[in-house]
């Protein structure tokens, strides 16, 4: 009994320290972004093809918030390195700003015969079409 409780105290404090450490990261990136000017700013949110809303939630992210994103691709039997950059740039962007991360990872893992993802996922006519494109 006593081991579970250590490992318990273990599991919070590293869940503690995870969300600490996911702030910071948060934290910093915002800090990176007011540290620019103007002017850099624009030529960022231009070059990148984004709105400045856009780039402030996206910097607000963790590094692996697209990370779905290629797990649908490999479900889909498309390789990312394949598609366009742009059109993979814009996938990203989708993906890591979607709010249904929570519905597509658990059907990532379950696989369930009536999955919807197509209904909720901002990539689905995207995947779509490259899947067509890689069958043809």
């Amino acid at each position: 009994m006593a081991t579970q409780s250590v490992s318990q105290k273990t599991g919070i404090f590293g869940s503690l320290g995870q969300a600490w450490s996911r702030y910071r990261k948060r934290r910093a990136a915002m800090a990176e972004l007011q540290a620019l000017g103007t002017v850099e700013l624009e030529r960022i949110v231009h070059d990148a093809g984004l709105t400045f809303s856009d780039l402030v939630d996206l910097a607000k992210q963790s590094g692996d918030a697209a990370a779905l994103l290629y797990r649908r691709l490999e479900e889909a039997g498309i390789d990312f390195k394949s598609i366009d950059p742009v059109v993979l740039r814009d996938m990203q962007r989708c993906c890591s700003l979607c709010d249904s991360k929570t519905q597509c990872a658990h059907e990532l893992e379950d696989k369930p015969k009536t999955a919807g993802w197509p209904e909720y996922c901002p990539n689905r006519q995207t995947i779509d079409a490259l899947s067509l494109m890689k069958c043809h």
